[in-house]
């Protein structure tokens, strides 16, 4: 399976959030969700009617800012999101655009909590 936390953004990326996010079948033309902002902008905004779900917008943290209790090493600056349910507890994803932050983490929900759950 893919790893939400490191995968890179593309189409292969792309079609997991369409088809497992956004209900949108293979079959038909997937919008860049991975490098895009405005549509990875529709991501955050069916994430945000998900049940159970908070769904932080991504922020920016400059390397001033300590994410060294996230995991990520001293001096980090990347773009993040939030995500907390119950089974994931206020769970935050770096990634280097606002596009892949929101995606990533939109992909750490269906593997937990979506179509994509064991």
């Amino acid at each position: 399976m893919i790893d939400p936390r490191t995968v890179q953004a593309g189409p292969e990326l792309d079609a997991l959030i369409a088809e497992h996010v956004m209900g949108i079948k293979r079959d038909g033309k997937i919008p860049p969700y991975s490098t895009d902002i405005a549509a990875a902008w529709t991501v955050v905004e069916t994430m945000i009617h998900k049940d159970g779900v908070y769904f932080g917008a991504p922020h920016f943290k400059h390397k001033h800012q300590n994410l060294a209790a996230l995991g990520y090493p001293d001096g980090t600056e990347c773009w993040y999101c939030v995500i907390n349910t119950k089974m994931l507890n206020k769970v935050v994803i770096c990634a280097d655009t606002a596009p892949l932050a929101i995606c990533r983490v939109a992909l750490l929900w269906a593997i937990n909590h979506g179509p994509l759950a064991v």
